[in-house]
């Protein structure tokens, strides 16, 4: 499927078939990281998943910067392709792929190197401490094909095409599900295994999709003996990319902090929050996909001048957003204790997990909406409110109210403190995108022309 799909015909049924695969392909990309979770929940004990769990906000703040200029690439390569400019399409990839590329290989060095000192520095358990140290580093030795399959999948996505990355997806969770059961409980290798897993199939998936983008007709091309750098081209993309990293890094960091007062409960609610928050990954999976496909999908068609395309495309992301919040809050009370027990819990840990999930359903419309419409807002240019949303959610009222609700109301206060900030970032983009400043930048349909003369 290509990007006349987006530009042309009815938006409703062109705009579904283009979020179904990401959609799947989200679900499919949590399953690949809950299979290390499930596996050693169950063949090595809550102790190594409580390892994973510690390790992973620190995974996160790291990718959170590729991540971040990854999604520079994707909103200049929407809108040279809304334009059907590629040369410049080209340029793009070719720069901002290499930036992010090199990026990765300095912060695998530095990441091997730094794993205790970082760990100490979230204060995690002692239980946890040799298992999280050993699970981090070899996740940042992979960091390199973890990072390349990303951006080359975002920026494929960016083109139009939403079904190949789900194929490669798919091909790569099975691989990580074989290597998992082969390294951890066929070779007892524990969470060293599952890491080593993770590593190897993200790479093989890196290499894979790279491979497919190289045999297009038309368009991603990757060739190191054929790159089309730009000073001009990077410069661009970083201004995308600078706030957009800095609300990864943001969240990231938050995440890092909440998992520092979460350690402060005990080894029960870190085991807890580690499940509960691979719920909440599967769960919001298809609004958060609903939110890249409309930024892709804004992108492009402000490219091509065609507005009225994207205001009605904000209609239908909406609507489903708020189909599908509705959807999980019955599902997760009514079944999210089963759903942790799938994970390894038992005991107190049940009741824990499922407490997080039945708290964070109460949001999922307030979610829905600042997701849907940071998707619109960045699509059209714009990755300074969606950076300031999340700083302000998450450092000005969900980690205070975190902090401050943990003495009174134990581990519940700490999973209330999630809605506080949802709060703050729904009141913002609903007032942005309300404002006169947010409609004239969608019909100033000739912005990118006057940038690229500045």
């Amino acid at each position: 499927m290509g990007a006349a799909t987006l530009l042309e015909g009815p938006v409703g049924r062109g705009l579904l078939r283009f979020v179904l695969p990401i959609l799947a392909g989200n679900i499919l990309q949590q399953l690949y990281n809950s299979v290390d979770a499930m596996i050693i929940g169950r063949y090595v004990g809550e102790a190594a998943l409580g390892a994973i769990g510690a390790s992973q906000p620190i995974i996160s703040i790291v990718l959170a910067l590729v991540i971040g200029l990854g999604i520079g690439m994707e909103i200049l390569l929407g809108v040279y392709i809304g334009q059907r400019d590629g040369q410049k399409a080209k340029q793009v990839v070719d720069t901002m792929f290499t930036a992010v590329m090199l990026l990765a290989v300095v912060m695998a060095a530095a990441g091997w190197f730094g794993t205790p000192a970082m760990l100490r520095g979230m204060r995690t358990q002692p239980e946890h401490m040799e298992a999280a140290t050993a699970y981090l580093r070899i996740i940042f030795l992979g960091l390199p094909g973890i990072t390349g399959y990303n951006t080359m999948t975002g920026a494929i996505r960016a083109s139009g095409d939403s079904r190949a990355p789900l194929l490669f997806l798919a091909v790569c969770t099975a691989a990580n599900l074989a290597l998992d059961l082969l390294a951890v409980r066929a070779l007892g290798m524990g969470v060293e295994g599952a890491a080593w897993a993770t590593a190897l199939a993200q790479m093989l998936s890196f290499l894979l999709i790279l491979g497919y983008a190289n045999r297009r007709p038309h368009g991603l091309r990757y060739n190191v003996r054929d790159l089309d750098l730009s000073w001009h081209m990077l410069l661009r993309g970083l201004g995308y990319a600078i706030p957009a990293s800095i609300q990864q890094c943001a969240t990231s960091a938050g995440t890092l902090f909440l998992q520092t007062v979460v350690n402060g409960l005990g080894g029960s609610a870190v085991t807890a929050y580690t499940i509960g928050c691979r719920i909440d990954s599967f769960a919001a999976a298809p609004i958060v996909n609903i939110g890249q496909a409309l930024t892709i999908f804004t992108s492009q068609n402000l490219g091509a001048r065609q507005r009225d395309r994207v205001r009605e495309a904000k209609r239908y992301c909406l609507l489903w957003a708020f189909c599908i919040g509705g959807a999980l809050l019955a599902l997760l009370w009514g079944f999210g204790g089963e759903m942790s027990r799938f994970f390894g819990a038992a005991g107190e840990t049940v009741d824990m997990a499922w407490d997080y999930v039945r708290i964070l359903s109460l949001g999922y419309f307030m979610a829905g909406y600042f997701t849907v419409m940071e998707g619109l807002v960045r699509g059209a240019g714009n990755t300074v409110i969606p950076m300031v949303s999340t700083i302000g959610g998450y450092w000005l009222f969900r980690l205070p109210a975190a902090v401050l609700l943990r003495g009174p109301l134990g581990y519940r206060g700490v999973w209330m403190s999630v809605l506080t900030g949802w709060s703050f970032s729904f009141l913002l983009e609903l007032f942005y995108t309300r404002s006169g400043h947010f409609h004239r930048l969608l019909d100033n349909s000739e912005r990118v022309e006057e940038r690229e003369h500045e």
